[in-house]
């Protein structure tokens, strides 16, 4: 039985009354039948190629798209990263120089109460012992909107002044070993530890005794120097 189509090495091989049935049809040989309409081949191929073209065509436009979509959602993606680098960034150097300019602050505070601390206890004291009294000073000192105010024990505000401050120190009986006399008292000696904060002559009977209650010793030493007077 013959084939409707055959090859060129195909066709060399029937016999010559066989290969009469056959026409050539560019490489290929086709059976010559009366009746059938013989095809086209090569519009065949050239409608092949046409839709193969159309179709890589289209996967090419549809590869492209892919692409840009990709490429524009990467660019935004990049974006946001970048805008929070550059935010975290800024955050990071804010937080900083907020640190900074809060340790910067809270030296020149701390400056300009220890210096207000060191004038106070100079002034009622001498050498180490103003040193020393200085930092219970510091302690009762606070800066409020760039003055330096005076706070009770608990750190709490109070109206008095810093002169006011002083003089509590100075007749402060706890301070009396680091005050200097002259500058404790005007002049002379120095208070003796647990003395009254009167002057011993301008003292009253009952202060006199709760002195001597208190501090035997000292009261018998003022005693002694006539610091108390004529009754």
């Amino acid at each position: 039985m013959l084939k409707y189509q055959i090859t060129s090495e195909e066709f060399a091989q029937l016999e010559e009354s066989q290969q009469g049935f056959y026409t050539q049809n560019g490489e290929v040989y086709q059976l010559a039948v009366e009746g059938i309409p013989q095809p086209d081949v090569d519009g065949l191929k050239r409608q092949r190629d046409e839709l193969l073209a159309e179709k890589k065509a289209e996967q090419e436009k549809r590869r492209k798209a892919e692409a840009e979509a990709q490429q524009i959602e990467q660019e935004r993606l990049a974006a946001e990263g970048n805008y929070k680098q550059l935010f975290e960034s800024s955050q990071s150097a804010t937080a900083e120089w907020q640190q900074k300019y809060q340790a910067l602050q809270q030296q020149i505070e701390q400056s300009s109460i220890n210096q207000t601390a060191i004038k106070l206890a100079t002034d009622i004291a001498d050498g180490p012992n103003a040193e020393i009294l200085s930092e219970f000073v510091t302690r009762r000192l606070k800066l409020v909107d760039g003055q330096v105010r005076v706070t009770d024990a608990s750190g709490n505000l109070t109206v008095s002044s810093v002169d006011q401050l002083k003089e509590e120190f100075k007749n402060d009986p706890r301070w009396a070993s680091l005050v200097t006399g002259s500058k404790a008292n005007g002049g002379g000696a120095a208070p003796l530890r647990g003395s009254p904060t009167k002057e011993y002559k301008t003292m009253t009977q009952e202060q006199r005794l709760e002195f001597e209650k208190r501090d035997p010793q000292g009261y018998q030493q003022a005693l002694n120097s006539g610091q108390f007077g004529k009754y």
